[in-house]
This record gives C-alpha cells, structure tokens and sequence, in this order.
C-alpha cells in the first residue's frame, strides 16, 4: 500500500465519519481510518512496531467499548438513550482521541513516531472522535469530572519532560480538553478551536522537524532566528495574547461563563497556567544560551516560518479590532 492510497482511504474515513448519520457507519468509517493510519506509522521508521501495537490496543478497547454501548442502545432502549449509555460511548471516544483515562497510549506511541507522523495524531486524527463525541456529549457531573482530570493530568504529565514529542502529546492532552468543554456550550467552536490548534501546531511541527529536534537540549543548538519563531509559536500554544492560541481560549472562557460553569473555568485556567510553565522550560533554554552562527541572512525556508508566524500573531490582533467594532 502506498502512501497515495493511504493518504486518500485516511481523508476518506475521517469524511465520512463527519457525514455519516448512522452510528454503525460511523464506527466502520472510524476502523477504516485506524486501519489506515497504522501502516503509515511503519513508513520511513524501524522503531514504530512498539507505537504500531499501543495504538492498535488503544483504538481496539475503545472500538469495542463503542461498538457494545451502540449495541446496549439499540436492545435496552431504542429511540431513548439513556444517560449512561451515552457517557459510556462518549467514554469510549474519550480512549479512542487520547484522553484520560487512557492518555497513556497517546505518550508512548508519540515518542516513537517521526514529526510528521505526531503531527498527523495531534491534528487530523482527532477529528474523527471528536466529530463523534460531539453528538453524543451532554453535561453531566462524571463528563465534567473527565474534563477536569484530563486537563489537570495534560498540565502537570509535561513538567519535567525532555522529550519535545512527549511536551507535545501532553499539551494535546490538555488541549483535548477545552474542545471537549467547548461541546457543552457551541456547536462549531470546538471546531474553530481544532482548527486553530492544527494551525499552531502544523507551525511548530514543521520548524522542529525542520531541524531534526527531538529533546530540549538540542534546541540550543539551532540558529537564532529559529530560536524566536519556535518561542513566538510555543507562546501562542500556550494562549499568550494577542497571539492566535488566545483567541480560541476567550472564546471558551467567555462561552463557559455564559452557562454559569464557573468552577469549570477555574480549573481550566489554573491549569493552562501550569502547561505554560512547560512551554517556558522549553524556550528558556533557548534563550539563555547564545549559539554563534555564520548566517548573515535568513534562508527562504526561514523567511516562509517567518511570514506565517507574523500571520498567526497578527489575524487574532484583526480579528478583535472587527469584534469590538461590529
């Protein structure tokens, strides 16, 4: 199978899981997009069999979780879901995107895989689950205590990581998160709110895999124009204003608020602060310790991170400007 062929049965899956309307097409689509993807984590890497077998678990317990719950519903109570059938399915999609309590496999398959390979986990492997989740998410008191452990273990699993590829599966733990809150409130800001992640995270992704950078120390070493876009992307993960990752946060904030979910909008504050700090151990470094470099002048590459990182800094600045004055 090549890369073409799985590339296209990947999109394909994931499209139809987001425009299927029956549960069972919707869990054949999301065994096709698993199917898919495990091949391509063999491509180009002999130390993918450990993360090939872990992701293959993960998705299993929470495909077949899905399957007996869709199963449940339609013996026990057909046209009447009960509550905990759909907790147990949002439970099982939960396993399936990487959260708590099954986060583990998120880890370990991400610290073997190349950048581009977690690239793909972190954005378009999300969209699948989280589509499906959405529809079946309502607010209940176990849905907000999954939220609020999934964010506190996202914030306090990356404090003194060394893996850059570890950092990042935890802040798309923690980031998990506020899509998933932002389901209890919206409609489409979950979706705004991947979007702009994948956005973020594309930027960061590229300039690590640019430089082949997998540990924090390594990150001295590169120059320092690259230094500064990878401070100014990770900032922006983090939720700095005015960069873009703030955006979506003002939004989650302001939606919670609305619905009176105050404690919950503490909790996922207090604990951005707590991934912010493993953000600032990653740029430290970088900015303590002075490379010496012979480049006089950025190389075309550097100039095309250049121009989309002042792009990300610059849209939120617009976007709020045409907020406060409509």
């Amino acid at each position: 199978m090549n890369i073409k062929t799985m590339m296209t049965s990947l999109t394909l899956s994931t499209l139809m899981v987001m425009s299927s309307t029956n549960w069972l097409g919707m869990w054949i689509s999301m065994e096709i997009n698993m199917i898919s993807f495990i091949p391509m984590m063999k491509m180009n890497n002999k130390e993918s069999s450990k993360s090939m077998m872990v992701y293959f678990l993960a998705q299993s317990i929470g495909s077949s979780l899905m399957l007996y719950s869709l199963v449940s519903m339609w013996l026990l109570s057909p046209g009447n879901y009960s509550s905990t059938l759909m907790n147990l399915m949002t439970f099982s999609l939960m396993i399936k995107a990487g959260m708590v309590p099954a986060h583990t496999w998120m880890v370990v398959t991400m610290n073997n895989l190349d950048w581009m390979k977690c690239l793909t986990l972190m954005t378009w492997q999300k969209l699948a689950p989280l589509s499906v989740m959405y529809t079946t998410i309502h607010n209940s008191s176990i849905v907000l205590m999954m939220i609020c452990i999934n964010i506190l273990v996202g914030s306090i699993g990356g404090i003194n990581q060394t893996s850059l590829r570890k950092i990042m599966a935890y802040s798309s733990i923690s980031h998990m998160s506020w899509m998933t809150a932002m389901m209890l409130f919206s409609k489409m800001a979950w979706f705004i709110y991947l979007m702009a992640y994948s956005i973020m995270s594309v930027l960061i992704v590229l300039l690590l895999n640019k430089e082949n950078l997998m540990y924090i120390n390594q990150l001295s070493m590169t120059n320092n124009m690259n230094k500064l876009l990878i401070s100014i992307n990770l900032l922006s993960m983090a939720g700095m204003p005015p960069l873009m990752g703030f955006i979506p946060k003002w939004m989650a904030i302001q939606g919670l608020i609305e619905e009176n979910m105050i404690i919950l909008t503490l909790i996922l504050t207090m604990s951005s602060l707590i991934t912010l700090t493993f953000y600032l151990s990653i740029i430290y470094p970088m900015l303590m310790i002075s490379v010496i470099t012979n480049k006089i002048s950025m190389t075309n590459t550097e100039q095309k991170f250049t121009v989309m990182t002042i792009v990300s800094t610059m849209l939120p600045l617009m976007l709020t400007y045409n907020a406060f004055n409509l």
